[in-house]
């Protein structure tokens, strides 16, 4: 009988959150120094990178789910091993905002009242920055938000409707969130209503968990990859028409009706080439920033905010191309080191206790 896929390593899937991360730290490092177009908008796409991460996880979490659905502990097994995976690094990093930093008066501006730090604590600040504002150095935690959302409902789902049926949920998703988003692409909120709100993009995760339910079959998984090439390239075209029209603004709503879904089957295809073994995302420094990835996202953006104060005027003495180059490489190695710290100091140790969860 072949290993389920939920206990092997991939190792290209380090290479795609690594690809993920990167992405990531390229909008936010890169445009500190504000460099000039076209690198300008071509940083700016790098937004995209969380719907590469909402790709990659709805593959992966439901593939566990999926090999996990005959366990007598099912439900205890995946919440505790999500829990010692994500809340330690989480909690540590909202309770230093919220509890140590007013302490040293190291914020320029009043922490969150009490019931405002709720949408921190659980896990709502998604919905809090779709509707409003948001607080200086927590503006990033929306798309955990959206992450610990989908874990919470989507096991009793995938339990209740088997493999078999768990596709058609996962195509009603996939054309349910881009009709949403249509439907309010004019509205009065914040400009990220339409980016961080979980309703608007559901069709990512659930592009993800449509491909773990396909990989698992054989004959489905040779026709897909015989098609994906084509798919992803078709995908990639239409967004490269999308964005050279209406910008790469993530708030545009032409890019956030149709560029956000024609993002989902592009990195659906990514992942599934990562699966498959794509040579490129074997790479030593993707699969290194892919295996701490968790840990630079959540600790990288309050560097964001000094790279800011510092590049503007390294701007001005080797240029914005150069010191919009150097933002990416140094905010990133910092990150790196940062997570890094993290990993060896506390969440290993929470991590070792997930071996008392076994499915």
């Amino acid at each position: 009988m072949p290993e389920p896929l939920s206990t092997r390593r991939i190792p290209e899937l380090d290479g795609v959150r690594g690809l993920a991360i990167l992405l990531v730290l390229a909008v936010h490092f890169g445009l500190t120094a504000n460099p000039p177009e076209p690198l300008y908008s071509l940083l700016r796409l790098g937004w995209s990178g969380v719907d590469l991460f909402f790709v990659l996880s709805g593959f992966l979490i439901t593939g566990i789910l999926l090999d996990t659905a005959a366990s007598p502990n099912y439900f205890r097994a995946f919440y505790a091993r999500r829990a010692l995976r994500i809340f330690p690094l989480y909690y540590v990093y909202i309770a230093v905002f919220f509890a140590v930093l007013p302490l040293a008066h190291a914020l320029n501006r009043p922490v969150p009242p009490g019931p405002a730090q709720g949408w921190y604590w659980l896990y709502l600040s998604n919905w809090r920055s779709a509707l409003g504002p948001d607080y200086a150095f927590l503006s990033h935690l929306w798309s955990l938000s959206i992450e610990e959302q989908f874990y919470l409902v989507w096991p009793p789902l995938v339990l209740w409707l088997g493999r078999r049926r768990l596709p058609w949920l996962c195509g009603l998703l996939i054309v349910a969130a881009p009709v949403l988003r249509f439907a309010w692409r004019v509205h009065p909120y914040s400009p990220e209503f339409l980016y961080r709100l979980t309703p608007f993009r559901v069709d990512t995760l659930a592009w993800g968990a449509l491909l773990a339910v396909i990989v698992r079959n054989e004959a489905g998984l040779h026709r897909l990859l015989h098609w994906a090439k084509f798919v992803g390239a078709a995908a990639a075209t239409g967004l490269a028409v999308i964005l050279t029209l209406f910008g790469t603004k993530n708030s545009e709503p032409v890019v956030a009706v149709t560029g956000y879904t024609l993002f989902g089957i592009l990195y659906f295809c990514v992942v599934l080439f990562g699966f498959r073994g794509w040579p490129l995302l074997r790479a030593t420094v993707l699969r290194t920033f892919g295996k701490y990835s968790y840990g630079v996202y959540v600790l990288h953006f309050p560097l964001v905010g000094y790279f800011y104060l510092a590049m503007e005027p390294a701007a001005r003495v080797i240029g914005r191309v150069p010191a919009a180059c150097v933002a990416f490489v140094l905010g990133s190695a910092l990150s790196l080191g940062l997570a890094r710290l993290s990993w060896l100091l506390l969440e290993r140790r929470f991590l070792a206790w997930k071996d008392r969860f076994q499915a």
